[in-house]
């Protein structure tokens, strides 16, 4: 168990950007907790973070960019889209394209971000344009995370050391009354003997 412990100590910043590439949100704010603990370094983390949710985010965009629009084609009609709704959704994407993908990316999307970045695919917005405002809004959203949960970890730290004061104190009451117990456990007996 040592071993494996020392290799993901070891590995942890290329763990941490497959890790990003998979699942950004929660690693990103798991990671800001870690590095208010001291399990890593600032920088490297941030710059791991964020290189791996772009990963991604590329990922996401060429799956729009060759599936999308056949998937459209041949079952659209099962989610009343048709291509004329396409062709109205990719002229307003493109008009939009730069407030679209940098909200999306700094609100993770209200819930919908894997969708905008397939839709930027599918629509075929330009992979320069697209990486131009992933990268920007990349720079504030893996800051509010890891703030979010490097802030956790100052929460978490005053909470354990309440906690050893409060189990200090809840030690200091059992002891006292254990020691009462006893010493009147042995009045009683005493008295009895008598």
């Amino acid at each position: 168990m040592g071993q494996i412990i020392q290799l993901v100590i070891q590995f942890r910043y290329p763990l941490i950007f497959l890790g990003a590439i998979v699942e950004g949100p929660i690693l990103t704010v798991a990671s800001g907790f870690l590095l208010n603990q001291g399990g890593f370094n600032l920088v490297p983390l941030y710059l791991t973070l964020m290189m791996g949710d772009l990963v991604g985010d590329i990922g996401w965009y060429y799956l729009g960019y060759f599936f999308a629009e056949p998937i459209v084609r041949r079952f659209g009609h099962f989610f009343s889209l048709n291509l004329e709704t396409f062709e109205k959704i990719k002229s307003v994407f493109h008009k939009k394209s730069s407030i679209i993908l940098f909200v999306s990316k700094i609100t993770m999307g209200f819930g919908m971000a894997i969708g905008t970045l397939i839709a930027a695919g599918a629509v075929r917005i330009s992979f320069r344009i697209y990486m131009f405002y992933n990268v920007l809004g990349e720079f504030i959203y893996v800051a509010a995370l890891m703030l979010l949960g490097y802030y956790f970890g100052f929460i978490y730290n005053r909470i354990a050391a309440s906690f050893k004061i409060l189990s200090l104190f809840g030690l200091l009451i059992v002891t006292g009354i254990a020691i009462y117990g006893f010493s009147h456990y042995i009045k009683t007996k005493a008295l009895r003997k008598l």
